[in-house]
C-alpha cells in the first residue's frame, strides 16, 4: 500500500533506535537524515564504490543497498562508531591511521571494510585484506598505502605483546 510506514527497532552505534519510515527507505538515508551520521557518504548509490559501508550485524554492507524492512533487531555500526566506541578500541589498533593523506572520500570505506574483516577473522592475512579492500573505489590511489599501513600495524601487534591463539 503506497504511503504505508513500518515501525523499526534496531541499534545504531550501541544506541537503541526506534523509527517509522517507508519499508524501502535506504539505510544510508536513515543514518544521514534521521540519525545525523554524515560521515557515511553516498558515492555511486548502487553499491559499487564502498563509500557508504557500515557494519550490519558485524558484516560490512553497502548502506545504499539495505532497505529499512531488513533492519528490525539489527546492530548497525558506522564509521563514527568504529572511531569512538569503547568496544572498538582494541580493533582500532589494527586499522590504518585515519590521517592518511588523500581525498577522504574513500577513508571511511577502507576503515569499515577492514573492521568487518578483523571482526570476522582477527588473524586475517594479506590475501584476505586485499579482498576486503577490493570493493572500495579510491580515486586518490591510496590502496598501496592503506594495505601497507594495515599489514605493518598487524605485524607489529602480532610480534610485540600479543598472545598467539
Amino acid at each position: 500500500m503506497p504511503g504505508s510506514l513500518i515501525k523499526l527497532r534496531f541499534t545504531v552505534n550501541e544506541q537503541e533506535t526506534t523509527l517509522q519510515c517507508p519499508p524501502g527507505t535506504r539505510l544510508l538515508d536513515i543514518l544521514r537524515d534521521h540519525q545525523g551520521l554524515k560521515e557515511t557518504r553516498e558515492g555511486c548509490g548502487v553499491g559499487e564504490c564502498g563509500s557508504c559501508l557500515v557494519l550490519k550485524d558485524g558484516m560490512a554492507v553497502n548502506s545504499c543497498l539495505v532497505p529499512a524492512f531488513t533492519l528490525a533487531d539489527s546492530e548497525i555500526v558506522t564509521i563514527e562508531g568504529i572511531r569512538s566506541l569503547k568496544s572498538f578500541a582494541e580493533l582500532r589498533k589494527s586499522l590504518p591511521a585515519e590521517d592518511l593523506k588523500g581525498c577522504g572520500f574513500c577513508s571511511s570505506g577502507f576503515i569499515v571494510a577492514l573492521a568487518g574483516l578483523f571482526l570476522a577473522n582477527p588473524r586475517a592475512g594479506e590475501a584476505e585484506i586485499r579482498e576486503a579492500l577490493n570493493g572500495i573505489l579510491c580515486g586518490c590511489g591510496r590502496y598501496p598505502e592503506v594495505l601497507g599501513t594495515t599489514l605493518q600495524r598487524l605485524s607489529r601487534r602480532r610480534r610485540y605483546g600479543r598472545k598467539r591463539d
